[in-house]
This record gives structure tokens, sequence and C-alpha cells, in this order.
């Protein structure tokens, strides 16, 4: 893939061919993310990206420890609030190579009667789509397990502690950037995953397949 894929500007290149529109949540929405994701691909079709917002789709916090140790975020389905972000006009082999990089989600195909859909940069000739993909935890989202109210998206040092209160690991506690280091070293951060299950602190992030409509 070529060095100037992805750094042209949001909404500056049309969609390639039989590309289908995956809306990003978390560090998927960093062009910088992308390319090193699809780098290896050597495909010289750019991805268009374009800012888009989408209703009914809040963002939470995935219910497990990523890779390099840190909490990563996840859509939610919710009957209220905007999510902002990025989305990115993938062929059918990007598509399938950026799956490979998201071992612990499923993506999702979402119609955009449930869930409206605005492209903020308008694209050279580029209507609305009636669906798109997005990419839900298959370990549900962080939530109380009283309440069952999902923890907003936030910074590491607020989630690290959120979960240092209700786990009582000590491990968590600490500069952020140190606990991160931990949690990325030996089985630390799949230990804290499987404690998040048994604490009850994880819920479903998103309704059933059948009632959704479907996904890949």
């Amino acid at each position: 893939m070529p060095a100037s894929v992805l750094l042209q500007p949001l909404g500056s290149v049309a969609p390639p061919p039989n590309s289908r529109l995956v809306v990003a949540v978390g560090s998927n929405a960093a062009p910088s993310v992308l390319r090193r994701k699809l780098d290896h691909l050597g495909d010289a079709v750019e991805p268009a990206l374009c800012r888009v917002r989408v209703a009914n789709i809040t963002v939470g916090h995935s219910a497990h420890v990523a890779a390099r140790g840190y909490i990563p975020a996840a859509p939610v389905h919710a009957g209220q609030g905007v999510l902002t972000t990025v989305g990115a006009w993938l062929t059918p082999s990007q598509t399938e190579a950026l799956d490979r990089t998201e071992p612990n989600y499923d993506r999702r195909t979402v119609n955009t009667h449930d869930h409206p859909l605005q492209l903020a940069d308008r694209l050279p000739g580029v209507p609305t789509p009636d669906e798109f993909d997005l990419y839900v935890s298959r370990h549900g989202v962080l939530a109380d397990p009283d309440g069952g109210s999902v923890l907003p998206f936030g910074d590491q040092s607020t989630v690290l502690a959120w979960l240092a209160r209700r786990l009582g690991v000590t491990e968590l506690d600490g500069p952020p950037a140190d606990v991160c280091a931990r949690l990325a070293t030996g089985d630390l951060g799949a230990r804290v995953t499987g404690l998040m299950r048994a604490a009850g602190l994880s819920q479903p992030a998103w309704p059933s397949l059948a009632a959704d409509g479907g996904a890949r």
C-alpha cells in the first residue's frame, strides 16, 4: 500500500467499487491505525474516509484487556445518544484483513433505519447507505452489576480505577501507563478479563443477531 494511503483529507477520496462502510469505534478511527492494519495487503486502492454521525449508539468499554494492556472501546446499542466518528469505505479484501485484526470483536451489519446515519463529509457521488458495519465486543461491555448502567467511555485512569475498586486487584493500582504495562505482561490481562466476567461486570452490548438483522 502506498505511503499516501489514508493520509488524504477526510472526504477527499471517492469510495472504491464494491466497498462498504465500516464505522470505527476506538483506535480504528485513527488513520494511522488503519494504515498499519492494512499495509500488508500492498493494495493500491485507498480506503475513502469520512466523518459520520450515527444515532442510537454510544461508546463504552469492552469487558476485556487488550493485548497491549489497555481496556478498549466498544459500541453500545442505545435508545439515545449520537456517535460522531470516522467511517471507512473498505473493499472486501480490506474488510477481511481488518476482521483478522479484531479477534475480540464481531463485525455486525447495522441498518440505518434503526441507527440513522449522516455523512458529515459528502464524498463524490456517494448517497447515504442503507446499512453499515461496526465491530461489537464478544465480551460485552463494562457495566455496574447492581444498576446495570453501562460505564461510559473514558480515559484509562478512570476505567482502571473503576475496575480496581470492584475487583480488588492490587496490580490495577498506580499510574495508567504502569498498570497497562503490567496487564500486557504474562497472564495478568487474561486473569483480569476472567475476573470481570466472574464479578458480573459485563453485560451484552447489542441485541441478538435475530433481532438486529444479521452479522458477518
